[in-house]
């Protein structure tokens, strides 16, 4: 089944485009890689499934922990991935293996077309924790590096597996290589479709010097909101507004509707405070309750968030250093849904957490005395987005229309030699 969530945003003024912007969307499921589907209209990757064991992931640009995991070709950009694996007493190296794909997320050439270096690195960097209830070790690999370095744009993928075993995988995460070689400016359109508000993306693209040989129907714009790159909604018939000068937009039956509400929870100090009804310091780990999350009301999301991954180090406030210090406690979520009754079908707990994969794991459990779901599962402390999936259209939480939401825009030239797609440039704008 797969994971879907949507949000209604506010409208913000483009005074290019002389229109407003306002939703967002993202999907990400987890699965064993190799079933893609086919390029239209939307653009849909699998990665396989994250191993148990394997928490807290982050992919970003270095030293900017909110930042979309986006670097420029040729450039000194690198990225950093992040991750613990608990109870792994000492820990040990384990390998990294890189992938290109197209714009359908469909893996494609060998690495000798896309690296310029070694096939695959080593994990050498990682520390087990210290002083913590719950043992783990943490893991960090920045790239590129001496070892890995890029030939060309596009959609990539990494897989962390078990050191030389590229079929023991433990995690995958996509990131993106830009040649940055167009002017792109973004605006958004509401409309209707079926009867509700949607929010139609729009880029307006000027290709650099570099794209000369480009002809207006090589290119696509495929669009992402809040960081949920595992299903963007691509546009693939430019408008022509003047010389070199094209217009890509989302038709409404393919624009983004309003969807599900977001919650956060923010576990940077453990205290009673914010989101943050009572800790319970005599358990082992440390348990937390929430307050109660209402599917008639969002939570306050900061925009730091809206990339869809966990932040760590931002919010950390309880002395030492997050990464290996850092304490994982269990959470306890409360969910309320409409009228306080039992959904059709089951309610699934999602996030920045889990990589927003759909999991039976994560499904919480109904209780007729208070008119809840609840559900309990193991965190380390930082700042997490999450979302209530209701399999139940007559239960489904209700959608806000003012909550802020992040767009990306990717735009994608078609390498006819290659046969895939180059990523010539990438933009983000913010809903108000």
């Amino acid at each position: 089944m797969p994971l879907r969530f949507r949000r209604l945003a506010a409208l913000c003024a483009f005074p290019l485009l002389l229109t407003a912007c306002a939703m967002t969307e993202g999907a990400a499921d987890g699965g064993a890689p190799g079933a893609y589907p086919g390029d239209v209209p939307g653009a849909r990757m699998t990665l396989a499934r994250t191993d148990d064991r394997v928490k807290t992931v982050q992919l970003h640009p270095t030293a900017n922990e909110a930042g979309l995991p986006v670097i420029s070709l040729r450039s000194t950009e690198t990225l950093t991935l992040s991750f613990d694996l608990l109870d792994e007493g000492t820990g040990r190296p384990l390998s990294v293996y890189f992938y290109h794909a197209d714009r359908s997320w469909r893996r494609d050439l060998v690495p000798s077309e896309y690296l310029s270096t070694f096939l695959s690195d080593d994990i050498r960097d990682y520390r087990p924790s210290a002083a913590t209830e719950v043992p783990y070790v943490h893991y960090e690999y920045e790239f590129p590096n001496a070892n890995i370095g890029f030939l060309m744009s596009g959609n990539f993928i990494v897989r962390v597996a078990e050191q030389g075993q590229e079929g023991a995988v433990l995690l995958e995460r996509a990131f993106f290589v830009s040649e940055e070689a167009a002017e792109v400016e973004m605006g958004f359109q509401t409309g209707f479709s079926g009867g509700a508000a949607v929010v139609q993306p729009l880029v307006r693209l000027r290709p650099g010097p570099q794209l000369a040989d480009a002809q207006p129907f090589d290119y696509a714009v495929c669009f992402a909101r809040n960081g949920q790159f595992e299903r963007t909604r691509c546009a693939q018939e430019p408008s022509l507004l003047g010389l070199a000068l094209y217009q890509f937009y989302l038709d409404h039956t393919e624009a983004f509707p309003a969807e599900r509400p977001f919650y956060e929870v923010d576990l940077g100090l453990l205290q009673v405070g914010p989101q943050i009804a009572n800790v319970d310091y005599s358990a082992t780990p440390d348990a937390v309750l929430l307050d109660p999350d209402h599917a008639r009301f969002g939570g306050d999301v900061r925009r730091e968030a809206l990339t869809g991954q966990p932040l760590v180090e931002a919010v950390y406030r309880s002395g030492g250093y997050p990464d290996t210090q850092g304490q994982y406690v269990t959470v306890h979520f409360r969910y309320v849904p409409a009228g306080e009754r039992q959904a059709g079908g089951p309610v699934l707990l999602t996030g920045a957490f889990n990589g927003w994969q759909l999991d039976p794991a994560l499904a919480l459990t109904w209780d007729p005395a208070t008119g809840r779901y609840e559900g309990s599962l193991l965190l380390k402390q930082g700042l997490y987005l999450y979302q209530y999936v209701v399999d139940d259209p007559t239960a489904e939480p209700e959608a806000l229309l003012l909550q802020p939401s992040l767009y990306t825009a990717l735009v994608y030239v078609r390498d006819l030699t290659r046969i895939t797609d180059r990523l010539v440039a990438v933009r983000s704008a913010v809903s108000q």
